[in-house]
């Protein structure tokens, strides 16, 4: 027997009290805007230059990346501080061994899409360092919940007590992983 989950819709903040609905006449006066072959051209101007600007910057018409209640610059200064614990968290795993330290190969990657490291060693440090900026970086509880388990899993031992895991910070998430000596 399998089992689907629904996805819950997104959440939505409240709607303002500031503008009144459209009415029966704003209605009509729309209508009758629509009927005029130079209201329809100057809209047609409009959706094509957003087009444009949408295909110039498409950065500023999607939310990719930013969580419901989060503005973007808000979101880029977490996700910015998520990949310098990152690096610091592969560093670490370097300093103690656990990850081997190669030198970084570089690759020509001219068609713009992701790279990939030609070995299963840098692709392992590639994959173990995205799961840590999910679990430290602006993302929902279930997705962090997720990271950090696949960030446990390949970096520490079962805990034999939980409450060691429990931190308040990322930092404190990343120095326990650093400084325990196991």
């Amino acid at each position: 027997m399998t089992t689907t989950t629904k996805s819950r819709p997104r959440k939505k903040s409240a709607r303002g009290k500031g503008a009144p609905r459209a009415t029966q006449a704003t209605s009509a006066r729309l209508k009758e805007l629509w009927a005029t072959p130079e209201f329809r051209e100057k809209m047609k101007h409009r959706d094509q230059a957003r087009i444009a600007a949408a295909k110039a910057d498409p950065t500023k018409f999607y939310r990719y990346g930013v969580p419901d209640g989060m503005r973007r610059a808000e979101a880029e200064h977490l996700w910015a501080r998520a990949n310098e614990l990152a690096d610091r968290f592969i560093e670490g795993l370097k300093a103690k061994g656990e990850l081997p330290d190669l030198p970084r190969q570089v690759a020509n990657n001219n068609d713009g899409g992701i790279f990939v490291p030609p070995t299963d060693e840098g692709k392992a440090e590639g994959a173990l360092r995205e799961a840590f900026v999910l679990a430290v970086g602006p993302s929902t509880p279930r997705v962090k919940a997720q990271a950090i388990n696949i960030v446990l899993t390949y970096t520490k031992a079962k805990p034999t007590c939980k409450e060691a895991l429990l931190c308040d910070r990322p930092e404190d998430f990343l120095n326990t992983i650093i400084g325990s000596g196991d």
